[in-house]
């Protein structure tokens, strides 16, 4: 969102005409501070619409402030270059780009180019209502797709690597009909994978109890709606607030100015 003063602002363009440099200072700090004042509306937007915020999300917006040479304000998404940026496409809508653990899990053949994961049952969600980068660290170590990201942190064959695959061990499924390991099945050679596409648990509670949970489920790419009407929220402060500031502004720098020389 840039805030220009060429945009509907005709008041600010008839000072800066009348006044020159004053107003020019004081049009460049009225639209810094109506910037700031979309940031906050946007954060409170984001506490309205999202689900927990983190606070790295409240916090990931940049304001650019103005200047008397360049009266033009930004707010926007930090890191916005990045084509994968989470926030994108809640506020533009489109499909969400693959997270680092998804091309981790593509790169090992688990997942599909195409495909995206979704939290199930047996994920861990923490009190923002994200998976746990514990569990997915885990799956990772476990279904050895660390080496895809240029250092070793795998699972080994070490008794303490052992004792914990027996506590859960995390398996991908690659469908119904279908074996998780090529040609090998669970039972005798002749079970048939009947679990949805994705990676599964299985926890053990002892000699005779265990139990399967699904952990990610592999869906295709889906196209999200914009949750995040940051346009709209934007065009609504500015109108309201920027007004105010400019005449406020305007008129500190105009108590202020040194008085014209000669001037009667």
């Amino acid at each position: 969102m840039r805030i220009d003063v060429r945009d509907n602002f005709p008041a600010a363009q008839a000072a800066m005409r009348a006044n020159g440099k004053q107003a020019r200072f004081a049009t460049a700090v009225a639209l810094t501070r109506t910037g700031s004042d979309v940031r906050a509306e946007v954060k409170v937007g984001m506490q309205t619409r999202f689900d927990r915020p983190t606070a790295f999300t409240l916090n990931s917006l940049f304001l650019k402030p103005a200047t008397r040479e360049d009266l033009t304000a930004r707010v926007w998404v930090k890191d916005s270059e990045r084509p994968s940026h989470y926030l994108l496409p809640q506020i533009m809508g489109g499909a969400r780009q693959q997270k680092r653990f998804e091309q981790l899990l593509v790169q090992r053949g688990v997942m599909r180019a195409g495909e995206r994961a979704v939290p199930g049952a047996g994920a861990i969600i923490d009190s923002h209502g994200n998976m746990a980068r514990s569990q997915i660290t885990k799956i990772l170590s476990q279904l050895q797709a660390f080496n895809m990201a240029g250092f070793d942190a795998n699972a080994t064959n070490s008794k303490r690597s052992v004792s914990k695959r027996k506590r859960e061990a995390f398996f991908f499924s690659t469908g119904p009909g279908t074996h998780p390991y090529g040609r090998r099945s669970w039972k005798r050679g002749r079970m048939k994978q009947h679990l949805a596409r994705g990676i599964w648990s299985r926890i053990s509670f002892g000699a005779m109890s265990s139990a399967v949970l699904p952990v990610l489920l592999f869906v295709d790419r889906a196209a999200y709606s914009k949750r995040l009407p940051f346009e709209e929220i934007s065009q609504r402060t500015i109108a309201r607030v920027f007004p105010g500031h400019f005449d406020r502004e305007m008129a500190k720098a105009l108590a202020t100015a040194k008085p014209v020389r000669g001037a009667a």
